[in-house]
């Protein structure tokens, strides 16, 4: 429930702009147990929904009808093409995440997106890749114009399990070459663990290391560490896209996760499922062989 404060800051800017009205009501936000990347995305995703509403006139969020919910969430991209289903329903659970907040200091507003149906994303798990084609991955890294080191030592990460979130924040002191290990800091819900370099990505971190010297302190797969927000994972993530893109490794199921699941699987295959749980920072053996698109065997 909203504070008094709350209230009363909420009957000040009612009515009296979209702009203001939204400082109030994501005011709470910032208290609620969400992780700093989530509430960027999702602000950042609620603002461009509020400069819609501006630049068609509309006064006041109480005012948000379902054409603008349906004119947003349908939006094109930044490169004017079609929205995915993720980016579609991102889009809703923003807005949606925006009125039910609304809704709390003004008891008597209607969500209008409250029966707007949106065709399912499909089978949301991103599968393991192949051995094939995770050569093929190496070779577009290695192929890259620019950035190829940087490409190399990112995917290098990936097959020792390090998730997006994770290749950002490893440095050269975490990496032990002499042992083909890297210290992985983990990330809710991804313990912290100890990943082993493939034999590949072992032998890409030697020879940049051994090119550069770099200092132990400088970041290992990226320009510059990301430690107070999503851009770092962002930039990792679009980087990975790319690659698997240049590999012709296209498809709802081949996304950069795609890459630490091949080492999952590595593991699963020749350790078992424990081990690979452990390897991937999971917690639960159901939920690993789920990632793995694998049953428990009766």
């Amino acid at each position: 429930m909203p504070t008094a404060e709350q209230v009363d800051a909420w009957n000040d800017v009612r009515g009296r702009g979209v702009e203001g009205e939204l400082y109030v009501v994501l005011g709470p936000w910032s208290e609620q147990s969400l992780s700093a990347s989530t509430l960027e995305r999702l602000a950042g995703l609620i603002t461009r929904f509020v400069n819609r509403l501006i630049a068609t006139d509309v006064e006041s969020l109480l005012d948000a009808t379902l054409a603008d919910c349906e004119g947003f969430i349908w939006a094109p991209t930044k490169r004017n093409a079609a929205p995915s289903m993720h980016t579609v329903h991102l889009r809703r659970t923003a807005v949606r995440g925006l009125f039910r907040t609304l809704r709390q200091l003004e008891p008597d507003f209607v969500d209008p997106t409250t029966h707007l149906d949106l065709p399912s994303k499909g089978d949301p798990r991103a599968r393991p890749l192949t051995d094939d084609e995770l050569t093929s991955l190496r070779i577009s890294a290695l192929g890259r114009v620019r950035s190829s080191n940087r490409a190399a030592l990112a995917v290098a990460l990936a097959e020792a399990t390090a998730t997006t979130g994770e290749i950002p924040l490893v440095r050269w002191r975490d990496v032990d070459l002499a042992a083909g290990t890297v210290a992985l800091p983990g990330a809710t819900p991804i313990r912290a663990r100890t990943g082993a370099l493939s034999p590949w990505g072992r032998g890409v971190l030697t020879r940049i290391h051994n090119e550069t010297s770099p200092p132990a302190d400088d970041f290992v797969g990226s320009r510059r560490g990301y430690t107070d927000s999503h851009s770092g994972q962002a930039a990792i993530a679009n980087l990975l896209a790319k690659l698997l893109d240049a590999a012709g490794l296209v498809g709802g199921d081949v996304r950069p996760t795609s890459i630490r699941l091949w080492a999952g699987t590595t593991v699963l295959n020749t350790r078992g499922v424990d081990a690979a749980a452990a390897a991937l920072g999971i917690t639960s053996l159901d939920a690993t062989l789920r990632s793995l698109h694998r049953q428990r065997s009766t």
